[in-house]
């Protein structure tokens, strides 16, 4: 072995025993140095993955959708005989002080709108109360109760418009993908947002006119 290896082996062997002091005196240390090597380890292993082609790199994904709907027969919805149940849940919320989007996000935007959790009010002859009763452990003594469950804070969540109906809202981007936009991770991209018929087709077309400006250039 030569003087610089046997001088440095030294040197590597001291301070593992240094290091090792520490972490035996310094317990929170030895916590923080495992996290921080347990990081690393994860982030070497996921890029190994990543080149071996085991995981799936982050990509954006175009996706449309065409759905016919199939709305039953039902009351107008004013002339519902339940709609004031609906207008004094709001009314409570707001006394509460629970009138705001219940993800919270920097994702909301635009006015709290009431929304319909489980059954939305144009279903309510489309479903059975008793596959509700057996899903939610609930249980309705008669079609009444039924209805006014509907419209009561058990069927009713505060979404904000962009959650509700707008770019990021339940009622335009498919259920999986929007539960991942509830439970969205801070600061993450959102797992799907909805963009018009018209916004995509002028996103396609200045597409086009990048792809055709950089041809030009190139020629």
């Amino acid at each position: 072995m030569g003087f610089f290896s046997k001088v440095f082996g030294r040197e590597k062997t001291r301070t593992k025993a240094r290091v090792k002091k520490v972490e035996r005196e310094h317990p929170k240390v030895a916590k923080a140095a495992t996290k921080v090597k347990r990081k690393v380890d994860h982030a070497a292993e996921h890029a190994s993955d990543l080149k071996a082609g085991i995981v799936t790199a982050a990509h954006q994904q175009a996706l449309t959708l065409h759905m016919l709907t199939h709305i039953p027969r039902h009351h107008p919805r004013e002339n519902d005989p339940h709609y004031h149940l609906f207008e004094q849940a709001k009314s409570r919320l707001k006394r509460q002080g629970l009138w705001k989007c219940i993800i919270d996000d920097d994702l909301c935007e635009g006015q709290p709108e009431l929304h319909h959790t489980h059954v939305e009010f144009s279903q309510i002859n489309q479903v059975d109360p008793k596959v509700i009763e057996r899903h939610l452990g609930l249980h309705f003594e008669t079609d009444e109760d039924f209805q006014v469950w509907v419209e009561s804070p058990g069927n009713l969540e505060v979404l904000c418009e962009n959650h509700h109906r707008a770019h990021y809202g339940i009622h335009v981007i498919p259920g999986p993908l929007w539960e991942a936009v509830r439970y969205r991770k801070k600061g993450s991209e959102a797992a799907a947002e909805f963009i018009s018929n018209a916004d995509a087709k002028a996103a396609e077309k200045a597409g086009k006119k990048t792809t055709e400006a950089a041809a030009a250039t190139e020629d």
